[in-house]
């Protein structure tokens, strides 16, 4: 279903390195139940749209990934330790490389603790994994790969990347593409395509010199 319903989305070779460019900013790496032809569309919308230097992988070969018990799902922690392991030879891949993988299959926390998840980060190893599990609709009890699907994939990819990539905090604005937490497909649909970055707050005043005050600075986490 994926392979033949991609072209809604666009087509075409991912993007190729030149001899002696330096490494890639971000690659987007299919996991292999996931068609090349999507992940280079992906890569596309992230270079276009962030003004950074994105590649799109060739798909990975299966992995052994362990499902949660009692479910359907896949346990996102090993799913990333796996992929990395299994990308680390991309060409152009440094130090700094963000490595975004894309898998159609349902995730979760190993800890089961939601329901399920659309992505999941791990700043130590420099990566994210987007599942498109959730990101279908569906006509006829079948999922369909339609322009919402893609629209929604991209909304993903580029949050995933403007956080651990580039640095951008999450937001409290329901219309912003960083709005935290999504819930849920309508949260998902709500949030437009960009994120405006908060200018931090300007220091307070300085204090006469007096005694300190009880307390302190609380930090929402």
């Amino acid at each position: 279903m994926l392979l033949s319903a991609v072209a809604l989305l666009g087509s075409g070779a991912a993007l190729a390195l030149k001899s002696g460019d330096e490494s890639v900013a971000v690659y987007v790496v299919p996991l292999d139940d996931v068609p090349e032809a999507l992940s280079a569309t992906v890569a596309r919308a992230l270079a276009r749209q962030l003004g950074i230097r994105v590649r799109a992988a060739m798909r990975l070969p299966p992995l052994r990934l362990p499902r949660l018990p009692g479910t359907e799902q896949y346990a996102a922690e090993a799913l990333l330790e796996q992929a990395v392991r299994a990308s680390a030879r991309l060409p152009g891949l440094g130090p700094k490389t963000y490595r975004l993988f894309i898998t159609a299959r349902d995730i979760n926390a190993q800890s089961g603790g939601f329901r399920y998840q659309f992505s999941m980060h791990s700043p130590n190893l420099h990566c994210s994994v987007v599942s498109m599990a959730r990101l279908f609709e569906y006509e006829n009890g079948e999922p369909r790969l339609t322009d919402r699907t893609g629209e929604r994939m991209v909304k993903l990819a580029k949050r995933a990347v403007g956080e651990l990539h580039l640095g951008w905090k999450r937001s409290t604005d329901p219309q912003d593409l960083m709005y935290a937490p999504l819930m849920g497909l309508e949260d998902l649909d709500r949030i437009g395509n960009e994120h405006r970055e908060e200018a931090p707050e300007a220091p307070p005043p300085a204090a006469p010199s007096s005694p300190p005050r009880k307390g302190g600075t609380l930090i929402a986490t």
